[in-house]
């Protein structure tokens, strides 16, 4: 009895066996159906892939290509100002002056000014020497700003302890002004020009007017 009971047994896991196989087989079968069935969707979705990286790989040369182009322009940008700049540059024979000019501009030239706001920017300017004064224009045919209105009454020192070079201070009595030249022989220039011209003003002036 038990070895007949023994031998059934053996049936019993070899049909537990096949059972197992069958459920196995269902459910790739089911498996490849599903799959089967979004085999289109996944062909069109590897479609619009492709396209897509295409699309990403063109977007990326235009974009190298305008940042190309925004650099070569920020470079001429530069270039132009350099150039701009060099144009009033000085060579030696422009830093002299002449306190006896024919057209009373004893010097005159570009220098940088510092404002007197609370930003203390510093502006470009067309600076010059004339009838005792000291006067710029923000462009060549703009109207003359006095500066100084009459260069006997200020002193004129260099500034070394300041965050920019080749600077000098012109004071008079109600104000001062802080420049900056191009060069240490430019900021000398423009020193001896000012002293220069405070001396002649001095020697063409009467006595008269200076008791008045």
């Amino acid at each position: 009895q038990i070895n007949v009971l023994q031998a059934k047994k053996k049936f019993e896991i070899l049909d537990a066996m096949l059972s197992f196989m069958h459920a196995q087989y269902t459910f790739f079968q089911q498996g490849y159906s599903l799959l089967h069935e979004l085999d289109p969707y996944m062909k069109k979705l590897a479609t619009e892939l492709d396209q897509l990286v295409i699309d990403s790989a063109v977007e990326k040369r235009e974009m190298e290509h305008k940042h190309a182009l925004i650099q070569q322009r920020h470079c001429l940008l530069r270039i132009s100002i350099f150039l701009y700049l060099q144009d009033f540059s000085y060579d030696d024979s422009k830093m002299e002056f002449n306190v006896d000019a024919p057209n009373g501009v004893v010097m005159e030239g570009y220098l940088f000014k510092r404002a007197s706001n609370a930003f203390k920017t510093w502006n470009r300017r067309w600076f010059s020497i004339q009838n005792s004064q000291l006067v710029y224009q923000k462009k060549l045919k703009d109207v003359l700003t006095v500066v100084v209105e009459d260069l006997r009454l200020c002193t004129v020192k260099p500034c070394e302890d300041i965050e920019r070079r080749f600077c000098f201070e012109v004071v008079s009595p109600t104000k001062s002004c802080m420049l900056q030249a191009d060069s240490e022989k430019l900021r000398q220039a423009w020193i001896q020009a000012v002293q220069a011209s405070i001396a002649s003003a001095y020697r063409e002036s009467p006595d008269s007017y200076y008791i008045e």
